[in-house]
């Protein structure tokens, strides 16, 4: 898929400052990529919607609730448990400057590969949109209907700053954070506390 395929291609600055928000481990995994408060898995991957063969890709989204819908409640996923909700935590970050994204919402009810599971085809997007300027994507949420993602790509993610971190399951009570319960709740997952 390039950008030549797009009847149009809109573009969408983020402002600086938006907060964003992310799930994100909270032990890092081996060879994870530090960028400020941000752990990304290394470049090349090629694992998600929008990564990138040479630079690494951040996922981020507009709600707390959408985080969690993209990063535990998707749609292939039957269970979940309190262990696996608990070795994660939500984050919000605010962006610092103005950043320049593809917007791909217009699309998404034109073309079902932006929210497939087919990745070559919206990965080979992404590069063609970072190689065309672009400091990332937005696009709406396969996982909660409505919603908008970001996809931020490889340096332009050094201009976000952490705002809060909240686990999302509460030590000792074993609570969840009411965004991972809202998540849970409204996906029908089936959940082992």
């Amino acid at each position: 898929m390039k950008l030549d395929d797009l009847q149009y291609a809109p573009e969408h600055t983020l402002s600086a400052p938006t907060i964003v928000h992310r799930v994100q481990r909270l032990r890092v995994r081996r060879g994870s990529i530090r960028i400020g408060p941000l752990r990304i898995p290394p470049r090349g991957l090629l694992l998600s919607r929008f990564d990138l063969p040479d630079a690494e890709v951040g996922y981020f989204a507009e709600t707390p609730e959408t985080a969690i819908y993209e990063a535990m409640a998707r749609r292939e996923v039957l269970s979940l448990s309190l262990d696996h909700v608990g070795k994660s935590a939500i984050l919000a970050l605010s962006t610092t400057q103005p950043l320049l994204l593809l917007d791909l919402r217009p699309h998404a009810p034109a073309w079902p590969v932006l929210q497939s599971l087919r990745y070559g085809a919206t990965q080979q997007l992404a590069l063609e949109a970072r190689n065309n300027g672009y400091s990332g994507i937005v696009y709406r949420s396969a996982q909660q209907y409505g919603a908008d993602c970001y996809a931020i790509f490889g340096d332009k993610m050094r201009g976000i700053r952490q705002v809060s971190k909240e686990l999302l399951v509460e030590p000792g009570s074993g609570g969840l954070h009411r965004s991972a319960a809202a998540a849970i709740h409204g996906s029908k997952i089936q959940f082992n506390p």
